[in-house]
């Protein structure tokens, strides 16, 4: 084997170790919330063309979702909601087991491109080690192996959002037809796989440009002249991306009640002013002990600190300080790309600025919302373990990555539900919805009660819509029923029902998401 191939064989192989801890996940969870609205909008796509049912998301990874289940027999059958039609793709038995598996299928090709651009900007910011090591820690991260292993577009957003940023350092490098019509694509792609995306990339592009100036001694001057030189080719790629985009949709062409025009791609443009008017409104949020209705500015810091792997932070720092501190020394020409120290500033600024557009929103219901940010984490993190010079730094660095290795796989296959060390053992007091409990743990609460031979559960479940075999009664949120008694983080945390589990000491934990309780009854 060429010594040149061998980084890129090593990190397939990586990408493979990941791919098969996320399919061992498919059969241990039950659909999340979201799963079944998602697949019954990719079906309707593929079934009819149509995309009628809901809008507020683009329909990429809906569309790669349904596709398994399609070509397996399933059709559309026009229904009053999506959420119901979508219940009605997945069955019941063995036929939900096997359509749930086909549908998470089709988000897997996401992680292969994530993981892929990872691998070429670190390759880019410090060769073929960095490119390596950060395909290793992106690929043992917790929330993406949780993303990119559910029936959701946040795993789509991650991906494409990341390519659409390198793409636009390869086009910004030379805007010739051929990277100005491919990096066209990668935005359209990113703009159909969420609406979130194109804040995301107005945010990243000026600070990526920023710190490209920063880090080479240009000025602001010098940088307006070369993107108004780049303007005829900046055409071609708006041109491709919207053709793009208004293809993804049909090549429709109709009235938007709420803008009161008719445009092409309607359902592009209501899905942007459902999520605008979603924003607008926020929605109901827990962090830290806290409940709001309308989400808090904090969010995303607070619960990336919480969600991501504390080890990452320890590269992440590490890397800063190398840009800080050694750049001028150390700074080197890697395979034909910007200097090192230039490709690892446009990474963080990359995730920087998708950090901070996020924290505009009122939104605030999972680190799923802000995934991209894992990809410039990943190449810095990456750079910083290939500059490590000294033994000491060395050996820090191999103590790091064993440690962010190991702090994933002790809470497989809890994914989704993953926190670290600083939430402990009770992330409830900090996390909840699509963090802890996306309502992914009802088929393990059916197993239990089975076991235990119960006759029903006093539940109000965040997931309503899985077909528990035993009873589920409503309860008093002032005192718990006799008998079984399950309480949902979410419903508990977000919602403030029942109280009275802010009384009552845990008994037994299903999952990481839902807390049962037996009571005697009283004699």
């Amino acid at each position: 084997m060429k010594a040149s191939l061998a980084p890129a064989v090593l990190a397939v192989f990586l990408v493979a170790i990941g791919s098969l801890r996320i399919v061992s996940t498919y059969t241990v969870f039950n659909h999340t919330i979201d799963e079944p609205d998602n697949l019954a909008a990719g079906m309707e796509y593929l079934s009819t063309g149509r995309y009628l049912y809901e809008d507020v998301h683009p329909p990429l990874a809906r569309v790669l979702a349904a596709a398994g289940p399609f070509l397996a027999g399933e059709r559309f059958h026009p229904g009053p909601n999506a959420y119901g039609e979508g219940y009605r793709i997945l069955g019941t038995g063995a036929h939900y087991e096997r359509v749930l598996a086909l549908a998470r299928t089709g988000i897997l090709p996401f992680f292969w491109i994530g993981s892929a651009v990872v691998f070429l900007w670190a390759r880019r910011a410090g060769g073929a080690g960095a490119a390596l090591i950060a395909v290793l820690l992106f690929t043992t991260l917790p929330p993406i192996l949780a993303l990119c292993g559910i029936v959701n577009t946040d795993a789509a957003l991650c991906a494409m959002t990341g390519a659409a940023g390198l793409g636009g350092i390869y086009w910004a490098e030379r805007p010739d037809g051929r990277r100005s019509i491919f990096f066209g694509a990668l935005l359209a792609l990113a703009v159909i796989s969420k609406f979130s995306s194109m804040p995301f990339l107005a945010a990243a592009f000026p600070l990526m440009a920023a710190a490209y100036a920063w880090s080479t001694g240009r000025s602001a001057g010098w940088v307006a002249r070369e993107a108004w030189a780049r303007r005829r080719p900046a055409m071609w790629v708006a041109a491709t991306a919207v053709l793009l985009i208004w293809a993804a949709y049909g090549f429709t062409f109709a009235r938007v009640g709420s803008l009161h025009m008719r445009l092409p791609a309607p359902r592009f443009f209501s899905g942007i002013m459902a999520v605008v008017a979603h924003n607008r409104r926020g929605h109901p949020s827990f962090l830290m002990g806290q409940r709001s209705p309308n989400g808090f500015w904090y969010y995303f810091p607070a619960v990336l600190a919480l969600k991501t792997p504390l080890a990452l932070f320890g590269l992440v720092g590490m890397g800063i300080w190398e840009l800080g501190w050694k750049t001028k020394t150390g700074v080197r020409k890697v395979e034909g790309g910007l200097k090192s120290a230039t490709e690892v500033k446009l990474a963080l600024a990359f995730s920087l600025g998708i950090l901070l557009a996020s924290m505009t929103g009122h939104i605030d219901i999972g680190v799923r919302f802000v995934l991209p940010v894992y990809i410039g984490l990943a190449v810095l993190a990456g750079y910083a373990a290939v500059r490590a010079r000294s033994r000491g730094a060395r050996i820090l660095v191999a103590a790091l990555i064993t440690w962010q290795v190991v702090s994933g796989a002790r809470q497989h296959p809890d994914y989704l539900a993953y926190t670290n060390e600083i939430a402990g053992a009770h992330p409830e007091r900090f996390v909840a919805d699509s963090d802890l409990d996306w309502g992914q743990d009802m088929k393990r609460l059916a197993d239990f009660l089975q076991q235990q031979h119960a006759g029903s559960v006093t539940f109000s479940p965040f997931n309503r819509t899985y077909p528990m075999p035993i009873a589920m009664l409503p309860g008093n949120t002032n005192a718990p029923s006799p008998g079984w008694n399950a309480v949902s983080v979410t419903i508990w945390k977000v919602f403030g029902y029942p109280a009275w589990a802010d009384r009552m000491p845990e008994q037994r934990r299903i999952g990481r998401s839902i807390l049962v309780w037996y009571v005697p009854a009283a004699k």
